[in-house]
């Protein structure tokens, strides 16, 4: 049920993320309409039933099982070539199906041409960009501006952190010397697919915590999770800037320590 659920939902994940998903389903019918003319018939053949396999959700959870866990499910996709398709039909379609469409005109072939780019560029990223360079940059920087300001507070001690996802994602970049409360197979759960065990409930619990995620069953309180971190060994803890002054005023009470404003955080230390 698990393999069925991660092939339900990852068929839209993966559409919603663009890879031409669109433009290639296009491209596929276009070729069938016209099967009588294709040249490649078992490439076309074969792609329209690897694609298949891979969007049915009980086909595409066997692929899934087949590669192993280690890979999501957008990987299976590499046995269907979307773009050598894509690209033939788009050769077809220009040097058959428009020809005789608009007679051999030049004017109409253009204005095909072009609407056919801009139709290629519009599905590239389905009208979502599913990475932000900028904001990456900006997440870099702030990581090693606080890191390198908290070197200087903490000296030469040993540093355990526990702080929001978007710090600890760029820590050990910059010290690989800072042990982290928990890292980044946390949020990416593929890379825990060779892994027996996991993190305890406490920690998911902090975790779910700082980044506002739901868990079952109560969710947990700003007095909850620094009940938890008084029996771990971490000393260094980064707060969001916009935590509420009640909140930070739990860590302090019963951590004994006391906030310094370090960037757009809190920084508690033990």
């Amino acid at each position: 049920m698990e393999l069925l659920k991660a092939a339900w939902n990852g068929w839209y994940s993966f559409s919603a993320g663009g890879r031409l998903a669109a433009l290639f389903l296009i491209a596929l019918s276009v070729l069938w309409i016209y099967y009588n003319r294709v040249t490649q018939k078992p490439f076309l053949i074969y792609t329209t039933a690897a694609a298949i396999c891979c969007v049915f959700p009980l086909t595409a959870a066997g692929l899934m099982k087949y590669q192993t866990g280690f890979y999501g499910y957008e990987w299976i996709w590499s046995l269907v070539p979307m773009t050598a398709l894509t690209g033939y039909a788009a050769v077809m379609f220009c040097t058959e199906i428009l020809r005789e469409a608009t007679g051999g005109r030049r004017g109409k072939n253009a204005v095909a041409l072009a609407g056919l780019l801009v139709m290629t560029l519009l599905c590239g990223g389905m009208g979502a960009s599913p990475w932000d360079s900028t904001r990456e940059q900006e997440e870099r920087k702030t990581a090693e501006a606080l890191i390198l300001q908290l070197r200087e507070q903490m000296g030469d001690r040993e540093i355990m952190m526990w702080a929001p996802q978007e710090i600890l994602e760029y820590v050990r970049e910059y010290d690989a010397g800072i042990r982290l409360l928990y890292g980044r197979n946390m949020w990416e759960e593929y890379l825990n697919a060779y892994v027996y065990g996991g993190y305890s409930r406490e920690v998911q619990r902090l975790y779910a915590w700082m980044e506002g995620r739901s868990v079952p069953g109560a969710p947990p309180s700003g007095w909850e999770c620094a009940s938890i971190l008084r029996n771990t060994e971490v000393n260094c803890i980064l707060l969001p800037g916009d935590t509420e002054e009640e909140t930070v005023g739990y860590f302090e009470e019963i951590l004994g320590v006391s906030r310094r404003k370090l960037e757009n955080y809190y920084l508690l230390v033990r």
